[in-house]
């Protein structure tokens, strides 16, 4: 049996920076292979340093307030090929009260 096969498998979004990296690294740093999302470029930083921790790692640039985006996402999980041990959905964008929001995308037709 491979290691991929005996290592868990962790789905990490907003894993380019921040909260979601750190909570990357600690996966990786405990045995978890990772499936890690992020809009930016940063992502690619992000996962050469997960890979230096042991993780096998891939990416998915994507944009979580796109439905289309998600589903590509859930794609990427299910053809892992393995299941998913867990999952930190750390994705999200910060705005203050009154200012307009990061996407012209209504909340209303997100899940529609």
């Amino acid at each position: 049996m491979s290691d991929a096969a005996v290592r868990p498998l962790a789905l990490v979004t907003g894993a380019s920076s921040g909260i979601g990296l750190e909570l990357a690294k600690q996966f990786a740093e405990h045995g978890f292979d990772l499936i890690v999302v992020a809009e930016d470029d940063e992502l690619d930083a992000a996962k050469l340093q997960l890979q230096q921790r042991g993780a096998a790692v891939s990416d998915i640039r994507a944009d979580l307030t796109r439905r289309a985006e998600v589903e590509k996402v859930v794609a990427a999980v299910r053809g892992a090929g393995r299941p998913l041990d867990a999952a930190a959905l750390n994705a999200g964008v910060g705005v203050a009260a009154g200012s307009p929001r990061p996407t012209s995308t209504p909340r209303s037709a997100w899940w529609s």
